[in-house]
C-alpha cells in the first residue's frame, strides 16, 4: 500500500510562525522527542518519501512502528494549530470561554463565572452565533439555581425560559435558510448556470419557498444575508440581471455593515462580490465589474479574510472574473 501524504501535506501547509509555534509547544513536553526529529526531516522534503525516512533513521527504535510516530505527530501539529488558532475565531473564544465557565462552575466560583458567562454571551449575541448562545443560557440557568438555593432572587427563570426560546427559534430560522444555502449551491456548483429540467425544477421550487418568496422572513443578518444571496441566484437562473445584482448587493451591504458577521463569512463575501461582477459583466456595466474585481483582490487585507483557503478562492474569483470581463468586452 502506498504510505499516507497527510502528515506531509500538513506540515507543508504550515506557516513559517505556525512551525515556529509548534516546535515551542513542543519543546514544552517531557519524553522523547523522536516526532521533532520526523517532522523536521519532513519539512525538508519536497516531495514526500517515505523510503528516504526510513532509510535516514536507520537503526532507530521508533521506525519499527513509524505509521503510530506519523500518527502522533499528526495529532501534536493538529493540537499545537488548535491553540495557535485558538483567538483567531469567534467558535475558538467561546470554545475557550465555556471550558473556562465550567472549569469555574466545578470550583464553585459562581461569582467569577457570571461574570465570564456575560461577557462570552454578549460575544455571542454580537456575532450571532446561536448554538453557543444556547449553550449559555444553559450554564446562566444552573448559576440561578446556584443562587436560589443561596437565597438570591435577583434574576427571573421565566425571563430566560423567554430567551431561550427565541435563540431557539432563531437557530431553527437559520438553520431551513442553511438547507435553502446548501441545494442553491448544490445547482450553482459549477458554471453558474441550471444545467437540466431537474436543476430548473430545484430553482423553482426554492424560489417559491416561504422563506424565500415575498417578505424577508430572516430572524438574524446571517438567515438575511443567505436569503437575499439565494434570492440572487434565482434571478440570476431567469437571467433576471437587474434583480439578481440587486439582491448579491444586498448580501455585500449587510456584511460590509456588519464587520464582526463577515469576519465570519468570508467564503460568503467573496461569492457574493463574485456574482456582482458577474452581473455586472452581463449588464455591461463594465467598470463597476473592474472596481469590484480589484474588491476581490483587496479582501486579503480584510479582518478574518487571511486563511489559505479565502487566498485560492480569491485567486481563482477574481481572475475567472476578468477573464470572463474581457471575452465580453472584446479584448481576449
Amino acid at each position: 500500500m502506498k504510505p499516507s501524504t497527510e502528515l506531509f501535506d500538513l506540515i507543508s501547509s504550515l506557516s513559517k510562525s505556525e512551525k515556529r509555534f509548534f516546535k515551542l509547544h513542543s519543546s514544552l513536553q517531557s519524553g522523547d522527542k523522536n516526532y521533532l526529529r520526523i517532522f523536521d526531516a519532513i519539512d525538508k522534503q519536497r516531495a514526500y518519501d517515505e523510503k528516504a525516512l526510513k532509510a535516514q533513521f536507520k537503526g532507530e527504535t521508533f521506525v519499527k512502528h513509524f505509521p503510530s510516530e506519523k500518527n502522533h505527530l499528526y495529532k501534536l501539529i493538529l493540537k499545537a494549530l488548535r491553540a495557535y488558532h485558538a483567538d483567531s475565531s469567534v467558535s475558538g473564544v467561546l470554545k475557550q470561554e465555556i471550558k473556562n465557565i465550567e472549569i469555574l462552575y466545578h470550583k464553585a466560583l459562581y461569582k467569577e463565572c457570571n461574570k465570564l458567562l456575560h461577557r462570552a454571551k454578549r460575544t455571542a449575541q454580537e456575532n450571532e452565533r446561536f448554538y453557543y448562545w444556547f449553550e449559555l443560557l444553559s450554564w446562566e440557568k444552573m448559576l440561578l439555581e446556584e443562587a436560589y438555593e443561596s437565597g438570591q432572587f435577583t434574576k427571573d427563570l421565566d425571563a430566560l425560559i423567554d430567551e431561550e426560546r427565541d435563540v431557539i427559534e432563531r437557530l431553527r430560522n437559520l438553520a431551513a435558510y442553511h438547507i435553502l444555502y446548501s441545494k442553491i449551491n448544490y445547482v450553482f456548483r459549477s458554471g453558474g448556470h441550471v444545467r437540466t429540467e431537474e436543476e430548473h425544477a430545484m430553482v423553482e421550487e426554492i424560489s417559491d419557498h416561504p422563506l424565500i418568496k415575498g417578505k424577508n422572513t430572516a430572524q438574524s443578518l446571517r438567515a438575511a444575508t443567505i436569503c437575499y444571496y439565494t434570492q440572487g441566484f434565482c434571478h440570476w437562473a431567469k437571467r433576471e440581471w437587474p434583480m439578481s445584482l440587486e439582491k448579491f448587493e444586498k448580501v455585500r451591504s449587510i456584511l460590509d455593515g456588519h464587520p464582526k458577521i463577515r469576519r465570519d463569512l468570508p467564503k460568503r463575501y467573496v461569492r457574493t462580490l463574485n456574482y456582482i461582477v458577474l452581473a455586472e459583466i452581463e449588464l455591461h456595466r463594465f467598470d463597476d465589474a473592474r472596481e469590484h474585481i480589484e474588491q476581490i483582490r483587496s479582501v486579503s487585507s480584510m479582518d478574518g479574510f487571511g486563511g489559505i483557503d479565502i487566498e485560492v478562492q480569491t485567486f481563482n474569483a477574481s481572475f475567472l472574473c476578468e477573464l470572463w470581463l474581457l471575452d465580453r468586452m472584446g479584448e481576449h
